[in-house]
């Protein structure tokens, strides 16, 4: 369920950090350290595992977390330094925003691209230092650019009941940055720059800037938990992609269990649902595969279930798509404009 909910949200989930990925036993009980980044339990402290040479996730996170960025108590990730302008893209879940941010609340919100000179940038995003192992000590401005469209029955009571089709926008990004505090400077007109990150294998510069995912794949997901002993503290899941028949299964067992996600109906062509940890706040947050590549953005997971979580990640395919469904409507005035903000790789 979306991180920002009350009650039985994700912000709700206690969660427990190992910095062993794969192995059910504590370091120096005898038993060796796995070799591979494996599917756990539990979550793993993002710079803790960064410290450790020998931990086998280690690579893995080093290679993703430079693009995950903390956006006011959630999460977020710079999707695509590609485009003719020469800003970045940022991606995100509504949900994070707050009820209002695209819309009067118990109104239908259309799907919108918005043109991002005419946006006053919003100052609360923070990016892991372009160094790496680090959060940087500064704001980052971002400009709305697109939004998915929201019913109204769903633009209400803190986005509880808001579903993975509707929970994503993209927001463009530059490299402007906002010394924190209570008097933090105001962003300036968006900048022809792209944000200075950490992403040491140029995934946000090289086509493609995202793909898919199969059942059976591993991903990594990365954000920021909201409350508990990881507050605002960068963490990494990893789990596994569940195929349909399993996700079948799941979300019945979940319904019996009385869970809110077992009655969510599953779209393929939306989302995946994969079998791992998750905490309040990590919402917004990027997904990964095991080549560092972008895959989704997370916004909703179950309560654990003996021990055990599934978290539902809406597909980069399915918001792209609906980016450029989007810009294919627009007249050719605005395509003009528009059309500098596109991922050029796509």
């Amino acid at each position: 369920m979306p991180a920002q909910k009350p009650a039985k949200s994700l912000q709700m989930l206690a969660a427990i950090v190992l910095s062993v990925a794969g192995c059910d036993t504590m370091p120096g009980d005898g038993m060796p350290q796995p070799t591979v980044c494996a599917p756990t339990d539990t979550l793993l402290n993002v710079f803790d595992t960064l410290d450790d040479a020998d931990h086998p996730c280690r690579s893995w996170i080093d290679h993703t977390h430079g693009r995950v960025a903390r956006s006011g108590s959630a999460s977020a990730a710079i999707w695509s330094r590609r485009t003719e302008f020469g800003a970045g893209l940022l991606v995100s879940a509504v949900h994070t925003l707050g009820v209002g941010w695209f819309g009067p609340a118990n109104t239908d919100i259309q799907a919108e691209i918005r043109d991002p000179f005419q946006e006053i940038g919003v100052g609360r995003i923070i990016l892991v230092a372009p160094e790496g192992g680090e959060l940087s000590s500064d704001f980052s401005p971002m400009f709305d650019f697109f939004n998915l469209p929201t019913p109204a029955d769903q633009n209400n009571n803190f986005f509880r009941d808001i579903l993975p089709r509707y929970d994503a926008f993209v927001a463009v990004i530059d490299d402007q940055k906002l010394a924190s505090g209570l008097l933090s400077p105001q962003p300036g007109p968006l900048q022809s720059a792209p944000p200075d990150i950490y992403d040491p294998l140029d995934r946000t510069a090289t086509a493609p800037t995202f793909t898919d995912v199969d059942s059976g794949d591993l991903v990594m997901a990365i954000g920021f938990p909201a409350e508990g002993v990881f507050s605002g503290t960068m963490t990494a899941s990893v789990g596994t992609v569940l195929s349909a028949g399993e996700i079948d299964g799941v979300l019945q067992m979940l319904a019996d269990a009385g869970d809110e996600e077992g009655f969510i109906e599953y779209e393929s062509d939306v989302e995946f649902i994969y079998r791992g940890p998750a905490a309040g706040g990590m919402s917004g947050g990027g997904v990964f595969n095991e080549s560092a590549e972008l895959v989704g953005v997370l916004v909703r997971a179950s309560d654990p279930l003996e021990g055990v979580q599934y978290v539902r990640v809406v597909r980069m395919s399915y918001l792209v798509g609906g980016l450029n469904a989007e810009f294919e409507a627009l007249p050719d005035d605005q395509k003009a404009i528009i059309g500098q903000f596109l991922d050029s790789a796509n």
